[in-house]
């Protein structure tokens, strides 16, 4: 797929980004995603809304606070990009994930809500309009008590991990393997999973987008969609003329449609 010079869509989802990750640690795909970012900025490609879906920054491995406090080079470098696909009044939406925070109460620390805002970004854990629910969707898996039992258990982890950095990958393979296994893996899984999900945002007879489980996929069947992510899929979901296309990054300046969703009103 290309991009028409100077095309405008209704809006650009992203999720599950995890920026700030070091490679060191773990893969990414951060730079090709500035690729991308840049591409259709030179394209003149512009979006009215655009929504973060969540785990744009990475807050377990790394405190995402402190690095802004330092310096904002490594926002901007992001934000910049970002900005600039949006419209003149259009809407950024910034929808808080589980990695963008470890604060008990699931919202972002007041240094980044204060960088978001000035800049324009609407911070929220749902958006809702007439066609689209959105979420990250740990939501679909966690409680708030279960959040508050994980969270303690990322800092104290992560705490001691940034005492001693060699223990990062450490903190992380004992979470993965004794805390955070619960993402759905087959067909039966993932449609509970997101049949709870969809209770749990209201998503009624609109779209449900969500990320988290860095699966890239859509089931028409119950109008949702999940955004995958830019540490291994390189995915993102475009929204023009009452449908969701799915596409993937392949290389430099090349996409892969994966799914296209009209929008069918579903029965409550």
């Amino acid at each position: 797929m290309k991009f028409p010079r100077n095309k405008q869509y209704q809006a650009l989802y992203l999720s599950d980004v995890h920026y700030l990750l070091n490679k060191k640690i773990k893969n990414h795909s951060h730079k090709e995603l500035f690729q991308l970012l840049d591409h259709l900025s030179r394209r003149g490609v512009r979006f009215q809304n655009l929504y973060l879906v969540g785990d744009i920054l990475e807050s377990w491995y790394f405190n995402a606070a402190s690095k802004l406090k330092k310096g904002q080079k490594r926002f901007n470098r992001l934000f910049d990009r970002l900005d600039v696909l949006v419209l003149d009044g259009g809407r950024k939406y910034f929808i808080v994930g589980n990695h963008d925070t470890t604060s008990f109460t699931m919202r972002l620390s007041t240094r980044i809500e204060q960088y978001l805002n000035e800049r324009g970004w609407r911070i929220r854990e749902r958006v809702q309009t007439r066609d689209v629910v959105a979420v990250h969707g740990h939501q679909g898996q966690y409680t708030r008590f279960s959040w508050a039992y994980h969270i303690a258990i990322v800092r104290l982890l992560h705490g001691a991990a940034r005492l001693f950095p060699a223990l990062f990958r450490v903190a992380e393979d004992f979470y993965n393997r004794h805390l955070n296994r619960v993402d759905p893996v087959t067909t039966q899984e993932k449609l509970a999973y997101y049949r709870r999900l969809s209770q749990v945002a209201g998503q009624g007879n609109r779209v449900l987008i969500s990320g988290h489980t860095h699966d890239f996929l859509c089931i028409p069947e119950l109008q949702i969609i999940n955004t995958g992510d830019w540490v291994d899929s390189r995915t993102f979901v475009i929204e023009k003329k009452g449908s969701f296309v799915g596409l993937r990054m392949k290389g430099r300046k090349q996409f892969e449609r994966v799914f296209r969703l009209r929008k069918v009103p579903l029965e409550d």
